[in-house]
């Protein structure tokens, strides 16, 4: 069975870092990661920990060709081990830094990306 997903992916690897929310490790350093894939509506980051499903997460995605770090609250909905470590998938529920253009700028270049993609394969 085909499932359609509601915004295009790109995959590729971007440098993340992440804390939990309303838990104690929020005050700690935050933990470094890679993402594994990002959408306009979430994204795939690799975790040395398990994270339990609803849990909220902060997170801080970095990347050359972003014009500056997005900043991130997102819920997870998923995690499962992956070798050492596991994948986690969030669920964007907020992007940026009072900048209202953060969400805008990671769907205009996944769409970008995406498209690029459709052009270089016949």
């Amino acid at each position: 069975m085909f499932h359609s997903r509601k915004f295009p992916r790109v995959s590729k690897e971007y440098r993340v870092s992440y804390s939990l929310v309303d838990q104690e490790q929020f005050d700690r350093n935050p933990v470094r990661s890679l993402a594994v894939n990002i959408s306009g509506g979430g994204i795939c980051f690799t975790s040395k920990e398990p994270l339990a499903k609803g849990c909220m997460v902060a997170l801080d995605i970095d990347a050359d060709d972003l014009h500056s770090s997005i900043l991130a609250l997102a819920k997870v909905k998923w995690c499962k081990t992956s070798g050492e470590s596991y994948e986690v998938g969030a669920e964007f529920w907020w992007i940026g830094w009072r900048d209202n253009e953060a969400q805008t700028t990671v769907a205009d270049f996944i769409s970008t990306s995406t498209a690029a993609k459709r052009f270089d394969h016949p």
